[in-house]
């Protein structure tokens, strides 16, 4: 398996993540299958952040981070991503990654070409993958519309029961208005449906073993 820093723009548009929140700010769209979806209204913007929460066990930290990046295997669980790569390898734990999302008809595919990092917190060994959008790194591709207003985050929070804490936030500029249905869709189900699919193919055996230098697990 090669592994590559792609991280949570493998998501795409359901990942592109907010700047850090109050908790009392966001508000519970949804409660279903032990994942919790929630959005907050973003001072100057017109879109909401959005929030994913779920809880995993039986699993390392670092085959979740393994899963993230694996670029080939987006389209199988990340909702609505059709493509990601690894444009530049910057250093172990920073890439810049193109990623391709597929929209419903009529709405025109978004691209982004996101800078990617990890790092981990050295006491409470929680991870964090970083993204953001990045502008003027790489030509237009016909048919497709460039994000450049988008930022993400994936963390890991070990928890003393041994399970850890996956949460995912994302804000995004979708660079032109869309339908109401492709935006409410966007906010919550789609992260809705990558964060349930994330938690099965967690466990695939070819993520059992992975490990990394940056990476200490509990």
């Amino acid at each position: 398996m090669k592994r590559i820093l792609i991280a949570g723009v493998s998501l795409g548009l359901s990942c592109l993540v907010s700047s850090a929140a109050e908790p009392g700010d966001w508000e519970l769209r949804r409660d279903r299958d032990a994942i919790q979806i929630y959005t907050r209204k973003i001072d100057d913007s017109p879109y909401d952040a959005v929030r994913s929460v779920t809880v995993v066990e039986g699993v390392r930290v670092s085959s979740m981070i393994a899963l993230l990046e694996d670029a080939e295997a987006c389209p199988y669980w990340a909702d609505r991503c059709a493509e990601s790569r690894v444009h530049t390898r910057i250093a172990p734990n920073e890439s810049l990654v193109y990623t391709v999302n597929d929209m419903p008809f009529p709405v025109k595919d978004r691209d982004v070409l996101a800078h990617v990092t990890w790092s981990q917190d050295p006491e409470s060994l929680t991870v964090t993958m970083s993204s953001y959008a990045t502008e003027g790194q790489l030509e237009p591709v016909k048919g497709r519309l460039r994000l450049t207003e988008a930022r993400v985050t994936w963390q890991f929070r070990p928890l003393p029961s041994g399970a850890v804490e996956v949460m995912n936030e994302a804000h995004i500029n979708p660079g032109s208005p869309l339908p109401g249905f492709v935006t409410n869709m966007l906010l919550v189900d789609t992260p809705f449906e990558t964060l349930r699919a994330f938690r099965e193919a967690i466990h695939r055996p070819e993520y059992a073993a992975v490990s990394y230098d940056f990476v200490q697990e509990p």
